[in-house]
């Protein structure tokens, strides 16, 4: 699926020594992620997809009522096409084309009223009507924004060309629109909260609405037409890191004495196998996709197969031996490979795709929940409580003028702030900066 990026989405910081004095030896040795956890996360991110897009799909446009219709319109415009093409700062700005999917969209759902339209068949007085309310909608807009006339006709005939297009005569739905699918919660008539349904353009450019249930197992929880790869990746880096401190302090010699368990990420000797079979079959399933894939991962062209890992297909022979040394084959993998594997052994037919799509949000619940229930599986007593010192925010934003004013008694911090902005509109030294400025920019 070609993702919208995240609307409320924030990539978390990746602890250090400060957070964590554990860490300075670790950082110094400086054995960072990167490719392998790259290789992961977009194993996992594909995956997800794949098991999401394969659900059957029904359009249920006609079953909507006429408020619900104009709500998904204004979703489709405002989240989809005029980001894209009516925004002079986008790549794909033309305005052109933007009044084009104007017509053809609102068209769309125009006909789909039955008042309107009651037999899903446009007639010669029905496509009139369509392009009379696009007229007194430009003539407005003309009136409103001092809009040249010309301008406005030549932005009615654009919109005609869409109004034309979906009412059967072809359309002209661009590569970049395809498969663009947003989330819209309804409300119906009376204020109550209505469906949650997903809508916008499929894999093919036509126009669907979606129930909730399109998505395989996530509902209303998790959001994925805002499942966006790069922040994804940006959260696995941080949930990977906090995995490891929790789990071993970031010390690849750290076992757990009364089990297994053993390396960064504590694996035991029956989950290496798991995992390392479990790895096998994300690259097979994701080769499967190689030429009918929805979204194109950096670097790797439509086609193209993954490759096994030399390190992965040697770990699989090691496991499968007898006398396999489970401390010495898990020391021989690097930080990156080890997080790797650790990543993708998380993701299972009992995981919840829905936190991995939320954990691609900065997630803090979605994280631990994925850690207590599908890497850890059994937490005891101690485990839960070393958690609350884990899978933190690390960021703290710096002190401001208001902050150290609220601590202050309040004669006193009138008195700051009166100082402060008084300094800097009536001194000489702020006249001296405004003539600076405008120096700069050739300002008289």
């Amino acid at each position: 699926m070609a993702i919208a990026p995240p609307v409320h989405s924030q990539i978390n910081h990746v602890a250090t020594a400060r957070e964590y004095s554990q860490k300075e030896t670790f950082l110094n040795s400086s054995p960072g992620a990167g490719s392998f956890l790259t290789q992961a996360t977009v194993l996992v991110y594909d995956d997800i997809l794949r098991f999401q897009n394969k659900a059957p799909k029904t359009n249920i446009v006609d079953g909507l009522t006429p408020g619900h219709k104009m709500s998904i319109y204004w979703a489709i415009k405002s989240r989809i096409y005029e980001p894209m093409y009516g925004v002079s700062s986008s790549p794909y700005y033309d305005e052109s084309y933007f009044n084009y999917l104007k017509g053809f969209v609102g068209s769309y759902f125009y006909k789909e009223y039955d008042w309107f339209n009651t037999n899903d068949q446009t007639n010669a007085f029905e496509f009139a009507a369509l392009n009379a309310g696009n007229a007194v909608y430009q003539f407005i807009d003309v009136v409103a924004t001092g809009e040249s006339f010309k301008d406005g006709f030549t932005d009615f005939w654009e919109q005609g060309k869409g109004t034309y297009a979906s009412l059967g005569g072809g359309n002209n739905i661009r590569p970049e629109l395809k498969n663009e699918i947003v989330k819209v919660d309804l409300y119906n008539a009376d204020g109550s909260e209505g469906d949650t349904v997903y809508a916008g353009f499929d894999v093919n450019g036509t126009l669907v609405v979606w129930d909730s249930s399109a998505y395989a197992s996530l509902g209303t929880q998790a959001n994925i037409a805002e499942f966006d790869y790069d922040f994804f990746a940006g959260n696995v880096l941080w949930f990977m890191d906090e995995l490891v401190g929790i789990e071993s302090d970031w010390n690849n010699k750290a076992g757990a004495g009364s089990t297994t368990a053993y390396g960064y990420a504590q694996f035991t000797e029956a989950s290496v196998l798991t995992a390392v079979n479990r790895y096998t079959n994300h690259i097979f399933r994701f080769n499967e996709r190689k030429d009918t894939r929805d979204w194109q991962p950096w670097g790797i062209p439509d086609g193209a197969e993954m490759q096994v890992p030399f390190w992965l297909s040697r770990l699989k022979t090691a496991v499968k031996a007898p006398g396999y040394d489970h401390e010495y084959e898990l020391g021989r993998l690097t930080y990156d490979q080890t997080v790797a594997l650790a990543f993708v052994h998380l993701h299972s037919e009992s995981s919840k795709d829905s936190n991995f799509i939320l954990l691609s949000t900065g997630d803090v619940t979605a994280a631990k929940e994925l850690y207590t229930k599908n890497h850890h599986t059994n937490p005891d007593a101690a485990t839960l409580a070393r958690l609350t010192g884990f899978f933190r925010i690390h960021y703290v934003p710096s002190t401001t003028i208001i902050d150290v004013a609220k601590k202050m008694p309040l004669s006193q911090s009138l008195n700051l702030l009166f100082d402060i902005v008084s300094f800097q509109i009536f001194t000489d030294d702020y006249k001296a900066n405004v003539t600076a400025v405008k120096a700069a920019n050739g300002v008289d």
